[in-house]
């Protein structure tokens, strides 16, 4: 007689938090006495747990995750005795991520990705932009290839090629642009492979040459900056002092545009001093603790950076920045043609000109922490110096500063 799986959704089955307060959600599964337990990847605080409804408060995304990870599981079960010939068992899951599909697939392409995609998010290895992104890469695959889903088996040579030209023809999208989609697809194809669910000498990358193109890196002037500083604007175009404010404060700051996005009023401290930033970059996740009053100062009244905080304070929590990352971009491009700027320049822009300023007044050590910077070499590749600064350089250095003599004897 065959016994039936049954599923259950627990939280923190040990009793036992992590050193963040944490603890992970299971899923037990019960046959026959015999109880196993599963991992779903999320990792909450009890606070955050629905006892009475066994899910996440408040957090569909990951409720939808752990239905998914049960229907999974549910899935392999009941095609277990197709594939294996005999009954199932609990023991039996072991063999899951090592099945290979027998007279069709049992999962898409697309389904394996964007499940993992959002269990990376779950897991916060990657941030709901990146998220988002990253499923947009996905979708354009099965757009390139006229089909709802991707299967495994669509992922030829002959098909990234398709979805290449796509890219570049029907899309219009940069080299670049194309080469990072790339990315994205290698990444899972990768993971499926990992998991024996795609033969590694199928994969497609073996082959294709996913090419980049080296680009210079666009720097705006302090003099370009100061232009942007004295735009003023009418109603026509009222709405892009919203753009140009939040790309003027990445510059002051430093912040990348996932951080300037999610700015709130808990990120700011009040002190006698005036405001200091506290948040956790997007990126990184690492405790950005700035003194924003300190950051470009002006002499009769609060710093730069400070003014744009202050003219977008809100009164409840939410985001002073709250737009996506391509619109942002959209707007910084008409507020370039406004200042008549001529550069091609995105809103990452900001930080790579920040950070080039401030090496010509600062330690470069000290720039590579208001960076946030691990190495300075990483700090170095953002600083482009035009050689009209090089010039004026070496006409503002004192050669004698040692003492020595101007005149030199022969």
């Amino acid at each position: 007689m065959i016994i039936k799986v049954r599923y259950r959704v627990v939280f923190n089955r040990t009793g036992k938090l992590d050193s963040s307060g944490k603890a992970g959600v299971l899923i037990e599964c019960y046959q026959y006495r015999v109880r196993r337990y599963e991992s779903t990847g999320i990792r909450i605080s009890p606070k955050e747990w629905d006892k009475q409804k066994s899910e996440v408060k408040k957090r569909p995304d990951l409720n939808r995750l752990i239905r998914d990870n049960i229907n999974e599981l549910e899935q392999f079960e009941l095609t277990f005795s197709a594939n294996y010939g005999r009954a199932f068992r609990l023991a039996d899951f072991d063999l899951k991520d090592s099945v290979a599909p027998q007279k069709e697939e049992l999962i898409t392409f697309t389904d394996f990705a964007i499940k993992r995609i959002n269990l990376d998010h779950a897991k916060n290895k990657i941030n709901k932009t990146t998220k988002n992104r990253y499923e947009r890469v996905i979708n354009l695959l099965a757009e390139s290839l006229d089909v709802r889903t991707v299967k495994f088996s669509d992922l030829t040579y002959a098909n990234i090629e398709v979805f290449d030209d796509f890219l570049t023809i029907d899309q219009d999208q940069q080299r670049n642009t194309a080469y990072k989609h790339h990315q994205v697809i290698g990444k899972y194809l990768t993971k499926a492979i990992k998991r024996k669910i795609f033969p590694i000498q199928d994969n497609p990358y073996n082959d294709f040459e996913n090419k980049q193109i080296a680009v210079e890196t666009v720097v705006l002037a302090p003099a370009e900056i100061e232009k942007i500083e004295r735009l003023t604007f009418i109603s026509a175009n009222k709405h892009l002092e919203f753009y140009r404010d939040s790309f003027l404060l990445a510059f002051y700051t430093l912040l990348r545009i996932g951080d300037i996005t999610q700015l709130r009023n808990q990120n700011l401290i009040e002190t006698d001093d005036g405001l200091v930033l506290d948040m956790a970059a997007q990126k990184t996740k690492k405790i950005n603790r700035l003194k924003v009053f300190a950051m470009h100062p002006t002499p009769d009244g609060p710093s730069k950076p400070e003014q744009i905080l202050r003219k977008y304070w809100r009164t409840d929590n939410s985001r002073f920045f709250e737009r996506s990352h391509p619109k942002m971009n959209e707007y910084v491009k008409e507020i370039m043609k406004l200042a008549s700027i001529k550069k091609h320049v995105t809103f990452h822009t900001s930080r790579h000109s920040g950070i080039t300023y401030l090496v010509t007044i600062m330690p470069t050590t000290i720039v590579q922490k208001l960076a946030q910077h691990k190495s300075i070499v990483t700090t170095m590749r953002y600083v482009h110096i035009a050689q009209q600064d090089v010039y004026q350089a070496l006409d503002r250095t004192n050669w004698n500063q040692h003492g020595e003599s101007s005149k030199t004897k022969i």
